[in-house]
């Protein structure tokens, strides 16, 4: 009996952080599961998702003992705590542990993608290349989770270009006409998706494995100055007078915390001087057309994008990218183009810990980063955008 009321209580709480949770409270979500290990100290999966607010919550050596002490308890799903595991790890800065959990200790589990499991099954005969020499070799690296990602890591494989051999990059088709041309690419073999003849191939390697086999340091990222070749090849009907501006305030549906809603963003929109456009795609678009007179204060080029190569084409010809946490803050990056990034409190590890970069980024010396200083508060943040805005546009 006394088993069965402890249960119901524990659920309770789970229901009720899961509330706290959803308005991004993550303190009281972080006191319920604190009580749910009291109540139960070998809850293996109370402490994984204490371990996750913790995360959360930047109390990075707290959650890592939680998810230690999750697997030790037996939780359901240890790929997944050693995931997470290496994320706070490379949240810290320390990539030598972190790229070693995410890549060898999450079965899998860092793999998104169809791209990463085609070329699993259909190379499995390849060996994998884990710094072997490839003097007389030649070495597939094929790109793999989201678009961002791959524009990130692409500048890595210069590394590989200098120990010898032959080198394939296997890209998305929407990245591919970025990338051949891409001046630290020359001397690498551009090629889209899996199109090529793995009988030649004597390694491979997916893209996002190279900095743990290259034993890339957070002070040593190659490229942050870009990498990406400037151009201009369309006629976006830009102004000729004022500030043009570039916005994105939507990220991937499966990730609402990099999103701002529309309507918090759009005081942007309402400085003299300064000519906002959109490259906006995707879902967000569905709220933008609600509105009919949208379109008179924010033109939309996102219509007009067919890849990666028109979005550079873009972002090569207006004088400022403002987007939030998705793929066209690395392509500003990249590019080496003034960009304003806009990050949730609990951002993705590759922006690392405030407290050491709170608003530059090593990977991006042209990007400047704008954090939420409290959880769910986007106002805030669009508030100071908009006064270091009205500073640089100001006649």
């Amino acid at each position: 009996m006394v088993h069965q009321t402890l249960q119901a209580e524990f659920k309770e709480l789970e229901y009720i952080a899961a509330d706290f949770l959803e308005k991004e409270d993550f303190e009281s979500a972080a006191k319920c599961y604190r009580q749910l290990v009291v109540d139960d100290p070998y809850d293996a999966r109370a402490y994984y998702n204490l371990a996750i607010i913790l995360h959360d919550l930047s109390k990075f050596a707290e959650s890592l003992a939680c998810y230690e002490q999750a697997i030790k308890l037996g939780y359901h799903n240890p790929a997944r705590a050693n995931l997470n595991t290496g994320m706070n790890y490379l949240k810290m800065g320390d990539f030598k542990r972190g790229f070693h959990y995410v890549d060898l200790k999450s079965d899998g589990a860092w793999r998104l993608g169809k791209n990463f499991a085609f070329n699993q099954e259909a190379l499995s005969h390849i060996d994998l290349w884990e710094g072997q020499s490839l003097e007389d070799k030649t070495i597939l690296i094929y790109c793999e989770q989201g678009f961002g990602d791959n524009i990130q890591f692409v500048r890595y494989i210069p590394q590989v270009r200098e120990l010898g051999g032959r080198i394939i990059f296997s890209c998305y088709d929407q990245l591919y006409n970025i990338f051949k041309n891409s001046p630290i690419l020359k001397g690498v073999d551009v090629m889209k998706g899996a199109s090529l003849n793995s009988a030649e191939l004597n390694f491979k390697i997916p893209l996002l494995s190279l900095p743990r086999v290259l034993e890339a340091t957070i002070d040593n990222i190659p490229h942050t100055d870009g990498y990406l070749s400037k151009t201009h090849c369309k006629d976006w009907n830009l102004s000729d007078e004022g500030m043009n501006v570039a916005l994105v305030w939507e990220s991937s549906g499966l990730d609402t915390r990099r999103s701002i809603p529309l309507e918090t963003i759009l005081p942007l929109c309402e400085l003299p001087n300064v000519n906002m456009v959109s490259i906006q795609k995707g879902s967000a678009m569905f709220d933008y057309r609600r509105n009919p007179d949208i379109k008179n204060f924010l033109p939309s080029l996102g219509e007009r994008i067919r890849d990666f190569s028109d979005t550079a084409d873009i972002l090569s010809q207006v004088d400022l990218l403002i987007s939030t946490d998705t793929a066209p803050i690395h392509m500003g990056g990249a590019l080496g183009i003034p960009t304003w990034g806009l990050l949730h409190f609990s951002a993705d590890w590759r922006w690392f810990r405030e407290k050491n970069y709170p608003d530059t980024s090593p990977w991006y010396e042209s990007v400047r980063i704008y954090r939420q200083k409290e959880p769910a508060n986007w106002g805030e943040v669009v508030e100071r955008v908009k006064i270091d805005l009205k500073k640089i546009s100001s006649p």
